[in-house]
């Protein structure tokens, strides 16, 4: 930075310390503005994003569609409630629908937000079954949000800490353990009303579900009529190289949901509902002020549009195979890491070290990535992303892996 820039970035860190709450553990940069799989900085400073707003603007910076049909909507109208009917709600529910399970879509504004109707669901669903305490399973080191409920079913217990008894009756189950998930559903059988899980574990490390474990808990939900939900947040939106991640194990839900890139970086979440259990929740029984406004869906609309438009889960399938050859020779050169995994460009690299120090140095060094359960390095970069950019990023991370004790 020069010095004019470091006075720049100073007055807007020292603001934020003023007026914002201390709840992010934030790095020492400001981004101006972003041009495709690039960020730049107050000095102008050029970053590759392998990040991508954790996850949420899989088609770059400054796309252009995106950014239209912002324009045109903003111009028309971008809120009215949801007391009227809504063609932007309309359309956006149907490209969902038609995209994923026949069934009906909920429109709130965040994950979590998602993720707390998708937890009524299944307390109702439970009500519906005449339970008198209903269980709800999910899956250690998972997460699902931060409001209470969302909280509670997350199994990463550090982001539970501090706030004392949460909702009970939510049983954790180890991730691709199946004696742990059978034995769940022999202890609590009937009384079990839903199990909601990522099919791959983000902030716990990016770990994969296995086909045989997503399996078993269609089999074992089944039985007992519970109802599987799938966290798409992350996972979805072409992420993993199909426009769903559920659609790589051949099954449907019976409800999944959906935000982060949903809205490509303006704020929306979805609950989609398969068919069987759509009436669930019925008037009066959910909403949001905000949720499905005129504008976000508008945007969200034409996400989808723009995605099937393209070849985007094709290339996202071509980069990631690069991708991975390139971290298998990397984890050789360097014998800094200890097992690569994920699917599609939701990537992550587990270290021997401590991740952060990685990724403070790669931040230095034009390279923005995250991590995560500590030794993680998490890529997910811009699904948009150039096989050229990815190299250059991948060899930023080569450098610092190479050069950092």
């Amino acid at each position: 930075m020069n010095q004019e820039t470091k006075t720049k970035f100073q007055e807007i860190k020292n603001l934020s310390d003023k007026y914002l709450l201390n709840t992010y553990n934030r790095y020492d940069v400001a981004f101006q503005y972003g041009v495709g799989e690039m960020l730049f900085d107050q000095d102008s400073k050029p970053y590759i994003d392998f990040l991508a707003g954790i996850a949420v603007s899989n088609l770059g910076h400054g796309e252009a569609d995106i950014i239209e049909a912002l324009r045109v909507q903003s111009d028309k109208i971008i809120h009215s409630s949801n007391l009227y009917y809504s063609e932007e709600q309309a359309k956006l529910a149907e490209v969902i629908i038609e995209n994923s399970i026949p069934g009906k879509v909920f429109l709130c504004n965040s994950g979590t937000e998602a993720n707390e109707a998708a937890f009524k669901l299944m307390r109702r669903h439970g009500v519906e079954k005449n339970i008198d305490k209903p269980v709800i399973l999910a899956l250690h080191s998972s997460f699902h949000g931060r409001t209470v409920s969302a909280m509670s079913m997350t199994g990463n217990t550090s982001i539970k800490e501090g706030f004392g008894d949460l909702i009970s009756d939510i049983h954790f189950v180890e991730p691709n353990n199946e004696d742990s998930l059978v034995q769940a559903f022999d202890q609590f059988g009937e009384s079990i009303c839903g199990m909601m899980m990522e099919l791959i574990i983000g902030e716990g490390g990016v770990i994969p579900l296995t086909q045989s474990f997503v399996n078993l808990a269609r089999k074992l939900t089944e039985e007992t009529n519970a109802l599987l939900i799938f966290d798409e947040i992350q996972t979805g939106m072409g992420r993993t190289g199909k426009m769903f991640c559920f659609e790589h194990f051949g099954m449907y839900p019976d409800a999944f949901t959906l935000a982060k890139a949903l809205g490509s970086g303006f704020p929306i979440g979805a609950l989609v509902v398969g068919k069987e259990h759509e009436n669930l929740l019925g008037r009066g029984m959910h909403g949001s002020t905000f949720g499905g406004n005129h504008l976000a869906c508008a945007i969200a609309y034409e996400t989808f549009k723009v995605i099937l438009s393209r070849n985007i889960l094709e290339h996202v399938n071509t980069v990631s195979e690069q991708m991975m050859i390139r971290l298998n020779h990397i984890k050789e050169s360097t014998g800094k890491i200890k097992i690569i995994r994920g699917r599609g460009l939701h990537i992550g690299v587990e270290l021997f070290t401590e991740a952060r120090p990685i990724v403070q140095e790669c931040l230095n060094r034009g390279l923005v990535t995250n991590a995560t359960a500590g030794n993680v390095i998490r890529i997910i970069p811009p699904l948009t992303i150039s096989l050229e950019k990815a190299s250059e990023g991948l060899d930023i991370l080569e450098s610092v892996l190479k050069d950092i004790k």
